[in-house]
This record gives structure tokens, sequence and C-alpha cells, in this order.
């Protein structure tokens, strides 16, 4: 049976990423999603599946959840929201 798919935003860096790598290693298959393509280079480089998801443009967040659908054949398991800004 294949491993389950993770949908994690906010991966360039802090709980995001650290998110990812844990998720990763405890069985599952994680795309990381960044709002900058550099970060998302950076993401591919160090072995995770990655996409471009920026949660403040619509376009980019079809685009990104499309692809990140695509990855997991359809079959997405679940999602870790991280990405965005939050003020107490």
């Amino acid at each position: 049976m294949p491993h389950p798919f993770v949908l994690v935003t906010g991966c360039s860096s802090g709980i995001g990423l650290a998110a990812a790598r844990t998720l990763g290693a405890r069985g599952f298959t994680v795309i990381a999603s960044a709002r900058k393509g550099e970060d998302v280079a950076l993401l591919l480089q160090q072995g995770l599946l990655a996409v471009q998801l920026d949660l403040a443009d619509s376009a980019s967040i079809e685009r990104g959840a499309a692809e990140a659908l695509a990855l997991a054949e359809g079959r997405l398991y679940g999602l870790f929201n991280n990405g965005a800004y939050g003020q107490p």
C-alpha cells in the first residue's frame, strides 16, 4: 500500500519545515509548499516533493492545489495548513 500523501503549507522554514520532515520520517509522503519559487527549489534540493503556493493569491492556490493533487495521483490524505501570518 502506498504511503499517504500530506500537503504541508508554509514549509520555507520553522514549523512548516519541521512538520514536513517529521511527517516524512513517520511514513507519510509529504508535498511541501512555499510561497516563493526559490524556497520551493530549496525544498526540492532537500529531496521533498514541493509546489509553489501563495495563500494570498487565489490563482496560486488553484495552481498549487492542482499540482499537489497531481503529485498525489488524486489521493491527498491530509492537509497541515501552517502557511500564512497570525497575530494574537
